[in-house]
């Protein structure tokens, strides 16, 4: 199982790069951005911490590639009290209408609060543009991964199913809204669940500079001990597009 699931992970990495690879595609568009904000956290720990978002998008006509690195750091009374890293990259082909499209998703994450010290998952998945204009994105996505994961000591692998969705909305000319959620659960048990939201509004101040404020709620019931299962952090900051 092990070895399938970092099949897998490779897999989801390296296909993008089979699109790539034709040097006739046009009409791409590349949307990067970082961001870095202060951030306030209720949950499982009340305190300011830091974060940041490294987010590089690529948009064809035949297919899309979503990256996202998120990571956070804090401390209270010079201890370290937060610490997660969470990588995601989301590989679409289109076809058909170019509506519908299948690929491939992966993802790593590191949380030291829940004790998680290493989550890899990779696995298919197909879905569909309900809107897919330059101003407008609205989409929604199934697909089944196989998970490796090293919680509290112990290892585990197993299958799980994820539902996820997306909108971006550039209302003005300088302002954007932006919501993503996901939900996942484990194939053999279903009450073993996670979700992930993330939401918020970017309003540019210059060319390149922009402001925005987000809310992230995270939702984990496979935790154990004292830990709980909800975080919910709400930051603001300053992105930068490139």
């Amino acid at each position: 199982m092990k070895k399938s699931i970092k099949t897998l992970a490779v897999m989801a990495l390296l296909l993008p790069f089979v699109s790539f690879a034709d040097g006739t595609v046009t009409n791409v568009t590349w949307k990067n951005n970082l961001k870095l904000g202060a951030t306030y956290k209720s949950g499982n720990t009340s305190q300011t911490l830091f974060s940041g978002d490294l987010k590089g998008d690529r948009y064809a006509p035949k297919s899309d590639w979503i990256n996202l690195l998120h990571g956070e750091y804090g401390k209270t009374e010079g201890d370290q009290t937060e610490g997660q890293v969470r990588a995601q990259s989301d590989y679409r082909y289109k076809f058909g209408t170019e509506n519908f499209f299948g690929g491939a998703f992966a993802e790593l994450n590191h949380d030291s609060i829940k004790d998680i010290q290493f989550r890899a998952k990779a696995g298919p998945n197909v879905g569909y543009y309900f809107i897919n204009r330059e101003d407008m994105k609205l989409d929604l996505s199934f697909g089944v991964n196989g998970v490796y994961e090293k919680v509290g000591g112990d290892e585990n692998t197993y299958g799980e199913f994820r539902l996820a969705g997306n909108y971006l909305w550039d209302f003005t000319k300088t302002a954007s809204y932006y919501l993503s959620a996901e939900y996942t659960a484990q194939m053999d048990e279903l009450g073993d669940n996670t979700g992930l939201l993330v939401t918020g509004v970017k309003s540019k101040i210059s060319e390149k500079l922009a402001m925005y404020i987000e809310l992230r709620d995270e939702y984990d019931n496979t935790v154990e001990g004292d830990v709980e299962s909800n975080d919910v952090t709400i930051t603001a900051g300053l992105g930068y597009d490139f």
